[in-house]
C-alpha cells in the first residue's frame, strides 16, 4: 500500500455524503481525520483504514478550538479542512423556533468560521493548505420554505469568497463547492423541520417536499470523486458548481438578468402556473 502523503480534516463525517468523502479521500491516499456529533452511533462501517473519528460539536466554539490545537499537535502537516457539516432547516421562517434558527447559523456558518479561524495559524505557518465549504445551490439562488437555510449558505458564499483574497497571500487556497440536489437513501436525515405546524403553510410546504418538480440529484459517490480531484489540483478557481440541475437552475437565472422574471419562474415551477 501507498504511504499515505495527505492529512485531510473532514467535518460532518457521518452523513451521506460526508461518509462518501471519508471513503473517497481515504481510499486517495490520504490520511482523514472526520468529526461527528456523537462517536456511540458509529458502526462497523465506519472502521476504515487510516480514518479516525473525532466527536465534535460544531456549536460550542470553545470545543472546537481545544480539538482543532489537540489536532495541531499531533499531526505535522495538515494539507485540507474539508467543511462538510451542515443540516437543512426547513418550513416557514414564522414556523421556526428562536432555538432552530440559531442552531441553523451555528452549524451550518458559525462552526465552519470558527473551525477554519482556529486552523489558520497552522495553515500560515506551514505557507500551505487547502479550505474546501460546501455550500449548496441555495446559497445562489433560493425556494420557498428554506429560508433560514438559504440564509446560512448564502452567507457562507459571502463568507468565502472574501476569505480567498485574504488568505491567498499565504499560500492558502479556498474554495466552494455548489452542489445541486444530493440525492440520499435516508430522506429525513438532513432535513429538519419547523418546530411549528402552521396549517396556512401546510399546501406550499407539501407541493417543496412531495412533488417532483426538482429537475435532478446528483449521488454523493460523484461529488465526492470530484471533490478529491478538487482538492489535489493547484487550481485557484474559487467556485466548483457540480449537478445537471445547478447548471440548468443558475443558467435560467443568468438568462433571465430580470430577477422579477426569474422569480416568477421559481414560483411558477412549484405552485404550477
Amino acid at each position: 500500500m501507498e504511504k499515505f502523503t495527505k492529512c485531510a480534516l473532514i467535518t460532518g463525517g457521518t452523513s451521506q455524503l460526508g461518509f462518501e468523502l471519508v471513503k473517497c479521500f481515504a481510499q486517495n491516499n490520504w490520511r482523514v481525520h472526520a468529526t461527528t456529533r456523537n462517536l456511540k452511533k458509529l458502526t462497523e462501517k465506519h472502521q476504515i483504514p487510516n480514518v479516525t473519528f473525532h466527536q465534535l460539536d460544531l456549536t460550542l466554539e470553545k470545543e472546537i478550538s481545544e480539538f482543532i490545537n489537540k489536532l495541531s499537535s499531533l499531526e505535522p502537516q495538515i494539507d485540507l479542512l474539508l467543511n462538510n457539516a451542515g443540516f437543512v432547516l426547513s418550513g416557514p421562517f414564522e414556523a421556526c423556533s428562536d432555538e432552530q434558527i440559531r442552531r441553523q447559523m451555528d452549524v451550518n456558518f458559525f462552526g465552519t468560521l470558527f473551525t477554519i479561524k482556529a486552523l489558520l495559524p497552522k495553515f500560515k505557518s506551514q505557507k500551505n493548505g487547502t479550505i474546501i465549504n460546501i455550500s449548496s445551490l441555495c446559497g445562489l439562488t433560493t425556494f420557498p420554505m428554506l429560508s433560514v437555510y438559504h440564509a446560512s449558505k448564502w452567507a457562507l458564499e459571502g463568507f468565502t469568497e472574501s476569505l480567498m483574497y485574504e488568505l491567498a497571500p499565504f499560500g492558502i487556497r479556498v474554495k466552494l463547492i455548489e452542489p445541486g440536489g444530493i440525492m440520499d437513501n435516508n430522506y429525513q436525515s438532513k432535513i429538519e423541520f419547523a418546530e411549528k405546524d402552521l396549517i396556512e403553510y401546510k399546501q406550499l410546504l407539501d407541493k417543496v417536499h412531495h412533488s417532483n418538480w426538482f429537475p435532478s440529484f446528483t449521488s454523493p459517490e460523484e461529488i465526492a470523486n470530484k471533490l478529491v480531484k478538487i482538492a489535489e489540483e493547484n487550481s485557484l478557481q474559487l467556485r466548483h458548481r457540480i449537478g445537471e440541475d445547478c447548471e440548468l437552475l443558475l443558467n435560467e437565472r443568468m438568462e433571465n438578468q430580470a430577477d422579477e422574471q426569474f422569480l416568477l419562474n421559481t414560483k411558477n415551477r412549484i405552485l404550477g402556473n
